[in-house]
């Protein structure tokens, strides 16, 4: 495409017409964005995070510079009791104080069926663009979104453009009428290719396809400066440890012009802020920025507090809800256990991993697990208190050797005194299994410590893991991304996708299949040559 360079010819005209010309403006543009916020309102266990937080930086950022634009890349819904209780209608109330002004739409947002989607765009302030969903035969959606939108920012114009995953369609509960395309370079190039014959020069991409599909996309793409990115969860950043890569990534265009890639993880816990700077030909010739913690040491915005408490109201009614379950035994998920040794919570989550996706393997962390459940009826709050990171499900295949790969990274926090294996400040990292069954030997050289696997068949029985073998595998997408220190999934994953319920929901449910619950220490996960030190 020749946008670029056809607007760098009218300048050079205009400039022989007038020695004061305007080839040398440049226009600087702030753009914090968010990505696969999935309801999360509240700050996370750690105290980071949360929309009061949220909201208190954009002010402030709003406050020091000029030309700003807030922009979510979608999957606002699912994730926590907000979504459960206001389907949506939530977010509309947030996401205007907040003053977005663009979003796409996330696979989660058709989650809950076509009419409470046309409820949710209904309430926003502003556009949401879906460049690659064909709403046109739908009775409830026809005109909610366009595929881009022009934005004026400073007195400049600047294009909206945006995609949302075609796995949609099989993950989430979309209307039939609804067609969602996969050509995403060719849809968005095509959008790209409208707003510069209006002369937009420049161009801002939603995705909400993840990262193993935008890396390769933003190569491929024409007359697009920035694409912010989502549905992988991907933290990008230049001073966090939990980031994937340096923020923010660059790349050369299918036309050789520059173009940036974006992601600020998700729930809420970071803002992402890019800096660009474009010449007057629409060109990026800086950017800068970086993924912003939500820190506990933020101070709220009042305002959004005052909204926040007010929604949280009928949360906590929720929470003391049953689940119609009961469980006869403790629940154990403390943490001196979970971290160290198999516990009998830790097996039920990982049975319910398997029961959810039917996958033949599931590891859980331990770190993950974070209360006890009590005998008796079990609540909602009991379950979400065990289960607060709202973490997707993720499914994925995976080799013998990575599974084993896995165990050992996971056995790795291990620290063993006198023959006795520490309690204290044992790592998150340690593996809940179900589906397999495994020998470790923690007084050995860390990634030496797997004495034995055995993967349950079909027949009921166990046998000793194939290396070469591939397995189908369920985890949380914490683990999956790499998280706890997992980079064998990260890395070599086959297939990887997050199957779309959260983490507390699959525990849930299983419980209530499974009432009275009875769960017990099987024998999962054996030690030899120690023992772990008794219980205080």
């Amino acid at each position: 495409m020749l946008r670029k360079f056809a607007l760098c010819f009218v300048l050079v005209l205009l400039a022989a017409v007038s020695p004061v010309a305007a080839q040398d403006e440049t226009f600087a543009l702030t753009i914090l964005h968010t990505n696969d916020t999935h309801a999360g309102h509240e700050p996370q266990s750690s105290g980071d995070g949360g929309v009061a937080r949220q909201a208190a930086v954009v002010s402030q950022i709003r406050g020091e510079v000029e030309n700003v634009l807030l922009l979510d890349a979608g999957d606002r819904f699912t994730g926590s009791l907000y979504h459960t209780q206001y389907l949506g209608q939530d977010q509309v109330q947030i996401m205007n104080l907040l003053g977005y002004d663009a979003m796409t739409l996330g696979n989660h947002e058709f989650d809950n069926g076509d009419d409470i989607l046309a409820r949710f765009i209904e309430g926003l302030d502003f556009p949401v663009v879906a460049a690659n969903i064909d709403a046109s035969a739908s009775p409830l959606l026809a005109d909610m979104w366009v595929p881009s939108v022009v934005l004026e920012v400073g007195g400049q114009q600047v294009g909206i453009i945006g995609l949302t995953t075609a796995d949609t369609v099989n993950i989430a509960s979309p209307g039939p009428e609804l067609a969602f395309s996969s050509e995403y370079a060719a849809v968005a190039n095509e959008a790209a290719a409208a707003l510069v014959e209006q002369g937009v020069n420049k161009i801002i991409l939603l995705t909400h396809v993840g990262i193993e599909v935008d890396l390769p996309l933003v190569t491929q793409l024409e007359n697009i400066d920035v694409v912010i990115g989502g549905h992988s969860h991907t933290l990008y950043s230049n001073i966090y440890k939990a980031a994937t890569d340096v923020y923010p990534l660059k790349f050369d265009s299918a036309a050789g012009e520059p173009v940036y890639y974006v992601q600020a993880g998700s729930n809420n816990v970071y803002l992402g802020r890019l800096n660009v700077v474009f010449d007057a030909a629409g060109l990026v010739t800086s950017a800068s920025g970086d993924s912003i913690l939500l820190s506990r040491y933020i101070t709220p915005d009042a305002a959004m507090s005052d909204l926040l408490a007010e929604l949280a109201g009928p949360i906590e009614e929720l929470r003391n809800t049953s689940i119609g379950a009961t469980t006869e035994v403790l629940l154990v998920g403390d943490r001196t256990v979970c971290r160290v040794e198999e516990c009998n919570l830790g097996n039920l989550i990982a049975d319910a991993l398997r029961a959810e996706t039917g996958a033949q393997i599931a590891i859980m962390n331990g770190g993950g697990i974070r209360a006890n459940i009590e005998p008796g009826e079990i609540t909602l709050g009991e379950v979400l208190t065990v289960h607060p990171f709202g973490n997707l499900i993720s499914t994925f295949s995976a080799t013998g050797a990575d599974v084993v790969a896995a165990l050992e990274n996971g056995v790795s926090g291990l620290v063993v005194e006198n023959g006795l294996v520490k309690r204290a400040g044992a790592p998150g990292r340690f593996p809940q299994v179900s589906g397999l069954r495994f020998t470790a030997d923690p007084t050995q050289e860390r990634g030496s410590r797997i004495v034995s696997v055995e993967v349950l068949g079909e027949d009921g029985e166990y046998a000793p893991i194939d290396l070469e073998a591939v397995y189908s595998l369920a985890t949380i997408s914490f683990i999956r991304t790499g998280g706890d220190g997992y980079s064998m999934f990260a890395e070599n994953a086959i297939n990887p996708y997050d199957f779309g319920r959260v983490d507390y929901e699959a525990t849930r449910d299983y419980l209530a299949a499974n009432t009275p619950i009875t769960a017990q220490v099987e024998g999962r996960i054996v030690y030899v040559n120690a023992e772990v030190e008794p219980r205080q």
